[in-house]
């Protein structure tokens, strides 16, 4: 083999490897995201097999009166979380609870990242009087409290599942697209995008091929924050009697507004959902900040 060639081994062994393999090599190095990716995979193992792990039917009645003011039937071996008012297992209503908590959820912080990201490029990348407009809309949108904005669109859309989708995914939008058009301001004036204007190259075609790749992602680590901010959004508006229209419905917000009288005589009816709520929200919190350990360049000597 001649020096050329061995010399052109080296420089592809020592070829950086990509920012996205790089990333993920990081994040599987770092316990705290495998942590949080694990109790993710938990829960959505949960609620794609709760027909099946579920002793009960979310609404099977099991034999109980309902509670009386001196309490419900509490943990037991046939019961592992109790009976709740009505007389249904609680684990069962918790496992189901699973489905719609991270359906809405997921469906809700997607629906506002896809709007975000389209608002956010053409901000960024057209400026001028487009920007302005879209970012003096997001500003007012971003004025009013988050849980408030969802809980008035809930109450002009009415209740139920879409519209607590609708409203926590609105919630969503001025958040992506402030931080996608920061991302695409920075991106539009490097050089290989000023190449790609002088050689001709289509303004779409930059904006699609060259700047998003580049600057997609803190978005994506805001995705994984906003999944865990729109599971506790939803677990808010259903306590505040804003969820499903069905109060049979086993969500995990709406089963800690049913409680509200037997704290003190049948607290595991409020505990077991809250902890559900806690765990969901803290591993996708944990995966948002692996990754963003792993795309941060600053943060990468800490992985």
């Amino acid at each position: 083999m001649s020096i050329a060639e061995l010399e052109g081994a080296d420089v592809q062994r020592d070829a950086p490897s990509g920012l996205w393999r790089e990333a993920w090599s990081r994040l599987r190095r770092n316990p705290v995201a495998i942590i949080g990716f694990c109790l993710v995979v938990f829960f959505a193992l949960v609620a794609l097999l709760a027909p099946w792990i579920a002793p009960f039917g979310p609404n099977q009645d099991v034999g109980f009166s309902q509670c009386s003011t001196s309490g419900c039937p509490g943990p037991s071996i046939h019961h592992w979380l109790g009976i709740d008012l009505n007389g249904r297992d609680e684990l069962s209503r918790i496992i189901f609870g699973a489905r719609f908590s991270l359906l809405i959820g997921f469906v809700s912080a997607l629906s506002g990242l896809s709007i975000g990201l389209v608002l956010g490029s053409i901000a960024g990348y057209a400026g001028g009087l487009i920007d302005t407009i879209v970012m003096r809309c997001m500003d007012v949108m971003l004025a009013i409290p988050g849980l408030l904005l969802a809980i008035g669109i809930v109450a002009m859309l009415g209740t139920g599942l879409w519209q607590i989708m609708v409203a926590v995914g609105v919630t969503n939008v001025p958040i992506f697209a402030r931080l996608l058009r920061g991302s695409v301001l920075v991106q539009r004036e490097q050089d290989f995008v000023l190449a790609a204007r002088a050689v001709g190259v289509r303004r779409r075609a930059i904006l699609f091929s060259h700047i998003l790749p580049n600057a997609i992602s803190p978005v994506i680590v805001q995705g994984t924050l906003a999944m865990a901010t729109a599971i506790i959004d939803v677990a808010g508006l259903g306590f505040l009697g804003l969820g499903p229209q069905d109060p049979a419905t086993p969500e995990w917000g709406t089963m800690l507004t049913q409680v509200n009288e037997y704290l003190q005589s049948a607290p595991w009816l409020a505990i077991a959902p809250g902890v559900a709520i806690v765990l969901s929200v803290l591993g996708f919190n944990l995966i948002g900040d692996g990754l963003r350990e792993a795309l941060d360049p600053k943060l990468r000597g800490r992985v």
